[in-house]
């Protein structure tokens, strides 16, 4: 994953801002007292009102970037001007941080500050280049680094002991985001045997000055990317870890599936490997599957993996409510997402809470007692409708777990057959699911079905939506299912109109390409619907684009320019 995702991304980490008028009606408060079973860690990230914290029941949040609180007077002292822009930033987040730890004071949240590591202010980098830098980053043997590793952290614990746990990653790293600082992830090219001592050193160094000097707990996120490395291999989990002697304080973060926030992944291996604890992520505005777009209720898959969790051991969770990822779609209302906040929080709380009665309960605090049954079956099946149309199993039966979509769809973004930028390559998805081709096209059909069915159900409450909660409600549910239908139609003619345009070139026959020329057509007029119609709608999520990456320009080569290329071949 060459971007942060939320998944993995330090963004998480910080509070991410959803529109106000998002929050401005609050859950329903979380069961008061706890059950027995619930999590002894229930941190949230995300929310933009801290209140919702305590509201759903979560005991602690990230609130900000350790790394940017370090002004390096203690160990570079005068090397940032008092006068020069990033002292002035420093200060704001300083000034900033300050504010945030005194309202969870008031709200019983305890404060998370958090970092990606390796990383160091540029101007602090230049000054101890000589003893510090090799060709390519900070050298991790120099005893000079250390020195100011040591004293960023004491600065800050000593500046802020409202600071109860730091979250450190060490897979990821996007400190050159922000022009005044540098970076570099532990991690190489390859997993050797310096980087087992590197992320030994790191892991004892900082646990040492965070909990045995001030008393504080570390948490360390094993997030790397791929599927053979600390967060998802249990042999390099185990060999890290047993360079780590002292675990007092100490707790890993990891996410309940094996690599990033897809389908077709498998339940961690690492989760429940003996000590030290261990917190559990969960993400409930999927990056991959539309970020609340439209539905995608998760309640099952949350309430079995936190469940399964909890049995090996597991004392925390850490959900995700918001984040992740980079660009669209970006809401207008919160509404889906709120479904999947409300049944993580409540089930970490008590993970043995049928995701059924969560889903019930939920649609019956939202649209009233005569409408939930209708709803509660809409979430039920908008998963599988959500997994069909944006996955194709016969592919991600063989790449499960890392990019088991070959991110086709990722974000807000639709790709095609470009192999650059981040492009897909939609014509090597169709040569490993060619021979199942029957199969992927019935796949496609069925999400549009499910979608149609889904809508249909919510349709079907309008009445009773409407006199227990208002048309406007109706409405903006309503939009959700419009948008689902309407890219799972999309998605259906683009891959039929390809997949048979594929199968033309394999072997020309007329028959195939007359297949591939009206679907291909279909997908056009679709395609056009979909631009024009749902923005249309009250409170629609920013649309999917046509696109390779995040650059607006990436268009050669993406769904769109792929489609046109191929029906132009065929006409």
């Amino acid at each position: 994953m060459p971007k942060p995702t939320k998944t993995g991304c330090l963004g998480l980490l910080l509070l991410l801002a959803i529109p106000a008028a998002q929050a401005a009606e609050p859950p329903a408060a979380a069961p008061n007292p706890p059950p027995s079973s619930a999590f002894e860690i229930r941190m949230g990230s995300g929310e933009r009102n801290l209140e919702r914290y305590r509201e759903l029941g979560y005991t602690a949040a990230p609130l900000g970037d350790l790394g940017k609180l370090a002004d390096y007077s203690e160990a570079a002292t005068g090397v940032i001007p008092a006068d020069s822009d990033l002292a002035a930033q420093i200060a704001r987040a300083r000034t900033a941080f300050a504010k945030s730890c005194e309202e969870a004071a008031r709200l019983g949240i305890s404060v998370c500050a958090g970092t990606d590591e390796v990383s160091l202010p540029t101007v602090v980098y230049d000054h101890f280049r000589q003893d510090i830098a090799l060709e390519n980053g900070i050298n991790l043997e120099s005893e000079t680094f250390w020195t100011i590793y040591r004293a960023k952290y004491r600065e800050v614990l000593r500046a802020f002991p409202a600071i109860a746990y730091v979250m450190i990653r060490t897979g990821e790293n996007y400190s050159n985001h922000d022009s005044a600082y540098m970076g570099q992830t532990v991690r190489g090219r390859t997993i050797d045997d310096r980087y087992f001592t590197h992320m030994q050193r790191l892991i004892n160094e900082t646990r040492k000055l965070v909990v045995d000097e001030f008393g504080r707990k570390l948490i360390w996120r094993t997030w790397d990317l791929g599927n053979d490395g600390f967060h998802a291999d249990a042999a390099v989990y185990d060999r890290i870890l047993a360079g780590v002697t002292e675990r007092k304080g100490l707790i890993l973060a990891v996410k309940h599936v094996q690599t990033d926030f897809w389908a077709y992944n498998d339940f961690n291996p690492t989760i429940g490997r003996g000590s030290p604890e261990q917190i559990i992520e969960f993400q409930c505005a999927r990056e991959y599957e539309g970020k609340g777009a439209f539905p995608n209720y998760l309640g099952a898959i949350f309430a079995a993996d936190m469940q399964r969790a909890r049995d090996l051991g597991a004392q925390g969770v850490w959900i995700w409510d918001f984040g992740g990822g980079w660009g669209g779609p970006k809401l207008r209302t919160d509404l889906w997402v709120r479904a999947n906040i409300d049944a993580a929080s409540r089930l970490a709380q008590n993970p043995s809470l049928p995701a059924h009665e969560l889903a019930v309960a939920w649609a019956t605090r939202e649209f009233g007692a005569t409408a939930a049954p209708r709803l509660a079956e809409m979430l039920e099946l908008s998963h599988d409708c959500v997994r069909k149309t944006i996955y194709i199993e016969a592919y991600a039966m063989k790449h499960r777990g890392w990019k088991p979509s070959n991110n086709l769809l990722r974000d807000d973004i639709i790709r095609g057959d470009s192999v650059s930028g981040g492009g897909a390559d939609l014509k090597r998805i169709y040569e490993e699911t060619k021979t199942a081709l029957p199969a992927v096209l019935q796949e496609k059909a069925e999400a549009h079905a499910l979608a149609v069915r889904m809508r249909q159900l919510v349709e079907s409450a309008k009445d009773a939506i409407v006199a227990e909660r208002g048309e406007t409600v109706y409405a903006e549910a309503l939009t959700g299912l419009l948008h689902l239908e309407a890219l799972s139609e999309v998605m259906e003619h683009y891959i039929a109109g390809m997949f048979r345009y594929y199968q033309f070139q394999d072997s020309p026959a007329p028959a195939t390409a007359d297949l591939a020329r009206n679907e291909l057509t279909a997908w056009r007029a679709a395609w056009e619907r979909y631009q024009r119609d749902i923005p249309k709608l009250p409170a629609a999520a920013t649309l999917y684009r046509s696109l390779t990456d995040q650059n607006s320009s990436s268009t050669a080569g993406a769904m769109a320019d792929t489609c046109e290329r191929a029906l132009q071949a065929l006409n």
